[in-house]
């Protein structure tokens, strides 16, 4: 049998877009007629294959099916298990059907929403494209993908394959083969073949959360997949069976799947197809592990024994043996704190799941509550808000709670009674023993906000980028952009003398060994507008010099993004094909301004950095419709806000990152100086300024 779900539906005069809004016993119905067909011609479940039926249509024809043909496959998974028990091959094969197209799907949506020129071009039918009779879709011709999709339909997997790809994942033979479709398939509806590359990459980053979900939302028929993905009864470590637990669970699962703790710990992985900043790759792609150095209590009497640096994530783990302390990494911004806290969020939700959940809170999200838990939940989406009271009140699984940003704790007026309180009620939670907190700070916060805190804490300071992890960014970035590009960043450093023991400018040394200005300056040096002018700026080796040189990085960078000419006639950036400008073309330009003058999105942009800095917070809410701004999420990421009862649609902007914020709050304020301001010339010449302002 050569099942095509598409042409089966068009033979019933049924459109995929046409069930789109089918309650789930239509689904389940029209799951339950295909699976009859193939019962009577003889057909097996490997003949399903949904994602080769995606990408043999083009873009245009097929996004809005997506969605819909993945939770079709879904209910033929469920349909035929209840026939007969599937194969672990088998049901291999369908969960990564659902879960590959679902993380297409939302590898996709945040494409559409950067307004990527490579999909305008999808938008537009190419002489390779065809009408098929059968489906009466747009199809694709290209001679290239139609040989990848003959190794995807119909499927073959052993039961070998099958436990490659559920252990390996993005290493197994199965991912890769539908990474080599998927990728051609993008470049033919107009991604550039370097681009499409990287979203398949920022796909199979996030695809491990997605077969997750999909294996929790199916456990029984996918009982010998659980243990793949850590699911299975939930046992405390000391009970015999905790064996099976971490490593071999249990099939017999009943009720006993917390389907919402499942949904969290998958959020983590999912999260990992995010772009970083605008980019066409993510965080994954490009991070680095971290050292730090251990602060010891006594370190004025160790002498020659002081503390070396240590990797950042064994020190985390060592800490997960003690629910005695808290573990505090600290630093300035931009050395990786939050992206730590992440990366390792979801390092745990996927390796150490169930002897440790991982809980992930960012503090500059809160808002002060009568108990702790009613603080931490603040800052989770409403739907979380029962299920982790609900967590932190059991004792296993054991919970981590990352709490990110103690420097962010949002002020209250001009009094610090409400972050007293909160370490309050944070110290008394710790008493109880129950779970892990790991806190990261500013370099002087604890000692200025929570100096009651030190006492109970085990502390490490994240160490500026050495030579191997220098060495290991350089390789990452020629991934991301090219060898060329790579290299000449690298040269250009090491000609200024960065890298040497005793640099000619020691402060710029210093803001390269941070992962955020390293990539920053790499985004400038990529795009012509890293030069000598700019190095000169830290020739002199104090305060001023660096915040000069900050100060021009940044104002290069928004000038950047948007197309806009220096006010010094310094040259705009170099227009060359290839990865290095993907983001940046005058296509990308274009649709960032949207008819827009760059000026006035600047203006816009220093408004809402305004409104964000006279909020007291890290974030403000504004209400959704068409006058909600259109920023750009190189600056200010927005999140839509779910609505109860009648109130209207908000949305949640905050800024990218708080250096990159900072910046565009002290451009708002100089503009606001500027507005009251006017420069009067005497007689002599000499020119003063007054207030332009009746009080």
């Amino acid at each position: 049998m050569d099942l095509n779900i598409r042409r089966w539906l068009i033979d019933r005069y049924t459109a995929i877009d046409q069930i789109k809004e089918f309650s789930p016993g239509q689904m389940a119905g029209i799951a339950f007629r295909i699976i009859q067909d193939m019962e009577v011609q003889g057909g097996v479940p490997f003949e399903i294959c949904t994602l080769a039926e995606v990408l043999e249509v083009s873009l245009v024809a097929v996004w809005k099916e997506i969605p819909i043909l993945a939770e079709l496959t879904e209910y033929l998974l469920r349909g035929l298990s209840q026939k007969k028990a599937l194969k672990r091959n088998e049901g291999t094969w369908l969960a990564f059907q659902i879960a590959y197209l679902q993380a297409l799907d939302q590898v996709l949506a945040q494409e559409a929403n950067l307004n990527r020129p490579w999909l305008d071009r999808a938008m537009i039918p190419t002489p390779a494209s065809t009408v098929n009779e059968e489906t009466g879709r747009l199809s694709l011709k290209e001679a290239q993908l139609q040989g990848l999709l003959k190794n995807l339909q119909p499927g073959k997997l052993t039961d070998t394959q099958a436990q490659q790809a559920l252990s390996l994942v993005a290493d197994s033979l199965l991912v890769q083969q539908m990474n080599n479709a998927t990728a051609v398939w993008l470049v033919a509806n107009g991604a550039e073949e370097p681009e499409a590359k990287l979203l398949t990459q920022r796909l199979v980053n996030s695809l491990p959360g997605h077969l997750l979900t999909v294996i929790a939302n199916n456990a029984p028929p996918l009982a010998q997949l659980q243990k793949f993905v850590r699911l299975g009864n939930l046992l405390p470590a000391s009970s015999p069976a905790a064996e099976e637990v971490l490593g071999v669970a249990s099939s017999t699962v009943g009720d006993k799947i917390d389907l919402n703790r499942e949904y969290y710990r998958a959020s983590f992985l999912q999260s990992f197809s995010i772009p970083l900043f605008m980019e066409s790759f993510g965080l994954k792609d490009i991070y680095v592990p971290l050292t730090g150095l251990p602060i010891e209590d006594n370190e004025s009497e160790q002498g020659e024994n002081l503390p070396k640096p240590v990797d950042l994530t064994a020190w985390a783990q060592q800490q997960l043996s003690s629910r005695e302390t808290i573990a505090v990494i600290e630093s300035e911004p931009g050395y990786g704190k939050s992206s730590f806290c992440q990366v390792w969020a979801a390092q745990l939700a996927r390796e150490l799941y169930p002897n440790w959940m991982p809980i992930l809170i960012r503090l500059r999200d809160i808002r002060y509550g009568s108990t702790f838990l009613a603080t931490l939940k603040s800052a989770l989406p409403e739907n979380l808000h029962p299920n982790v009271t609900n967590w932190l009140e059991q004792d296993y699984p054991r919970c981590l709670l990352l709490l990110d940003g103690l420097d962010e704790l949002p002020p209250v007026g001009q009094t610090t009674q409400d972050k007293r309180i909160f370490i309050q009620q944070l110290l008394k939670f710790h008493a109880e023993g129950r779970h892990k907190i790991l806190l990261t700070s500013g370099l002087q916060t604890l000692s200025e906000v929570a100096p009651e805190l030190i006492a109970k804490t085990k502390r490490i300071t994240i160490q500026p980028l050495d030579v191997d992890e220098l060495r290991q960014w350089f390789q990452q970035w020629a991934n991301v952009q090219s060898l060329p590009i790579a290299q000449n960043f690298f040269t250009f450093l090491k000609q200024a003398g960065l890298f040497a023991s005793q640099p000619k400018l020691p402060k710029l040394s210093t803001l390269i060994r941070q992962p955020l200005m390293l990539y920053l300056f790499g985004v400038l040096h990529r795009d012509g507008l890293l030069d000598e002018e700019l190095l000169q700026l830290a020739t002199n080796n104090d305060k001023t010099s660096t915040t000069a040189l900050l100060w021009e990085v940044y104002c290069r960078l928004s000038r950047w993004l948007l197309g806009y000419p220096h006010f010094d006639g310094m040259k705009t950036m170099l227009l060359r094909a290839g990865t290095a400008h993907i983001n940046r073309t005058p296509e990308a330009i274009a649709n960032l301004l949207a008819g827009r003058h760059p000026q006035d999105v600047l203006a816009q942009m220093q408004s809402i950095a305004l409104k964000i800095l006279h909020s007291d917070r890290q974030q403000i809410n504004l209400p959704q419709g068409i006058d909600t701004p259109t920023l750009p999420h190189f600056y200010f990421l927005t999140q839509p806000q779910p609505t109860t009862n009648n109130d209207q649609p908000t949305v949640k902007i905050q800024f990218s990152h708080s250096q990159l914020g900072a910046y565009f709050c002290a451009q708002a304020i100089i503009s606001q100086l500027q507005a009251l301001t006017k420069s009067q010339r005497d007689a002599y010449g000499k020119i003063s300024f007054t207030l332009d302002h009746p009080h």
